[in-house]
């Protein structure tokens, strides 16, 4: 297996803005899925 290294211009990146979208996107998305979780523990301590 050889690897060829990667020439300068080559990528193709996404414009800044759509990345931040997308960084912030999947913050928020996880923001709530904690949420979710602890607020369900806590319910179940104090059905308990």
């Amino acid at each position: 297996m050889r690897l060829e290294p990667v020439q300068p211009g080559d990528d193709k990146e996404e414009p800044l803005g759509k990345r931040l979208l997308w960084f912030f996107g999947i913050a928020f998305v996880s923001m709530l899925v904690v949420a979710a979780v602890a607020y369900t523990l806590r319910g179940f301590l104090l059905i308990g």
